[in-house]
């Protein structure tokens, strides 16, 4: 849906249609920051909000409704203060807590690292890195077996885009080993 596509239904509104102007909320915090809740569709439930934590006009955090489920389930968060948001965190499964985690490290808007808990137990599961920050993973691990180990890694050793080596963490894991 777009500003101009207000209805969503894929045409450019006219004047008084669709859901008109969204409704902003702002709360003002006994230490000084300041929340802005945003309601789009006039539903009572926010499909955004954002949080001023110094009071300096810029948003250090956003949360999103992506889904339009009434749930914030997708933040993006300021880590060093410099205005750009280095990190989105999202809950993919609907359970309220956050699975897969996304950062730039390096402030040059190119996703450095990708976290996830894809098996929805609470412990980070993948782990894709981007060692050289030239935009192309050079890494993934996987816990498959949930202790909080990396188990399995494969890596792009000469940087070609192509996972060429992959090394078992745990023996366990090894098919090769089971033999």
């Amino acid at each position: 849906m777009s500003e101009y596509d207000t209805d969503a239904t894929a045409g450019t509104d006219e004047a008084g249609t669709g859901y008109g102007e969204s409704e902003i909320i702002t709360l003002q915090g006994e230490d000084g920051s300041t929340i802005y809740a945003v309601d789009v569709d006039h539903d009572g439930d926010a499909e955004a909000a954002g949080h001023d934590r110094d009071n300096d006009g810029q948003l250090e955090e956003i949360a999103l409704d992506t889904d339009g489920d009434g749930t914030l389930e997708t933040t993006m968060v300021d880590l060093d203060g410099n205005g750009t948001f280095d990190a989105v965190l999202t809950d993919t499964d609907g359970d309220g807590v956050k699975d897969v985690a996304a950062l730039d490290a390096n402030g040059d808007g190119l996703v450095d690292r990708v976290v996830a808990d894809t098996d929805g137990d609470g412990v980070i599961d993948t782990d894709v890195r981007d060692e050289n920050f030239d935009g192309v993973a050079d890494s993934v691990s996987q816990d498959s077996d949930g202790d909080g180990d990396s188990d399995v890694t494969v890596t792009d050793t000469d940087g070609d885009g192509t996972f060429e080596t992959v090394r078992y963490d745990d023996p366990t894991t090894n098919p090769l080993a089971q033999a």
